[in-house]
């Protein structure tokens, strides 16, 4: 009983560690959402004060543009919330097309701003059964390490993003032309608190996707080659939530 009780000690504070870390990746995307949200809302503004002033024809114009504003910021809003709250969710069916659409909204800020260009290519009728949340941690996580890469890096900025069926498994790869990991560093990569950022890494990000991945009898690799790019590989079964029969004993 005593390893029992022990084991759920651990898987308790493992869950703890991942919702601080869900916590730490939407505070990582803050500067971000606050600097478009002013972008979406100055807009908004402006047109609801041409709606009260101008004709018809003015007013019609002015409060599409307004609730078309309204509603990315909602979107935005919604999208920062799914992550931060906590994931006991049910597990369902997702088209994985609208899910990534839905973790690049959650950033808040078109990577076409920062000089990056994004390629994806996912089956539109591409789903698996999960819960969805989780999956939208790791790929933000993934996405946001892939933006300061290439950032870090300069030059030519690409990040794909792509999806593949083989039999029951299915693949997806967050890919950048960033500057790459160092062979030495990509022994620790997935190793708690080993971060290669100097100001706000928290070295967790990294591990505790690989976590989330692996509770989800998956699996989360990694190649990279220095001065390059890196490759991150979700392999996932079609039904990520399902759970594996426990052979544990009671002692």
């Amino acid at each position: 009983m005593r390893s029992s009780r022990l084991e759920d000690e651990v898987r308790s504070l493992q869950a703890q560690l991942a919702r601080a870390q869900r916590l730490a990746t939407v505070g990582a995307v803050t500067a971000m959402v606050a600097h478009e949200f002013n972008n979406i809302l100055t807009p908004v503004l402006n047109y609801a004060q041409m709606a009260q002033q101008g004709d018809a024809t003015m007013r019609e114009k002015a409060i599409r543009h307004a609730l078309e504003g309204s509603q990315r910021a909602t979107a935005i809003c919604q999208a920062l919330l799914d992550i931060a709250r906590n994931n006991h969710q049910p597990i369902r069916k997702v088209n994985l097309t609208t899910l990534v659409e839905e973790t690049l909204t959650t950033m808040g800020r078109d990577l076409k701003k920062d000089g990056i260009t994004l390629i994806t290519k996912i089956p539109a009728k591409l789903t698996l059964t999960l819960h969805a949340v989780k999956l939208k941690q790791v790929l933000l996580n993934l996405i946001l390490n892939a933006r300061d890469a290439v950032l870090e890096k300069g030059g030519e900025k690409k990040i794909s993003i792509s999806a593949v069926r083989n039999n029951d498994i299915i693949r997806i790869r967050v890919a950048d032309t960033g500057t790459g990991i160092s062979p030495e560093n990509m022994k620790q990569i997935f190793e708690p608190f080993f971060t290669t950022k100097q100001d706000n890494g928290t070295g967790l990000g990294l591990t505790i996707s690989k976590q989330i991945v692996e509770s989800m009898q998956g699996r989360l690799t990694v190649r990279s080659q220095q001065g390059k790019g890196t490759v991150f590989t979700i392999s996932l079964p079609l039904r990520a939530g399902r759970k594996k029969k426990s052979s544990r004993r009671q002692d």
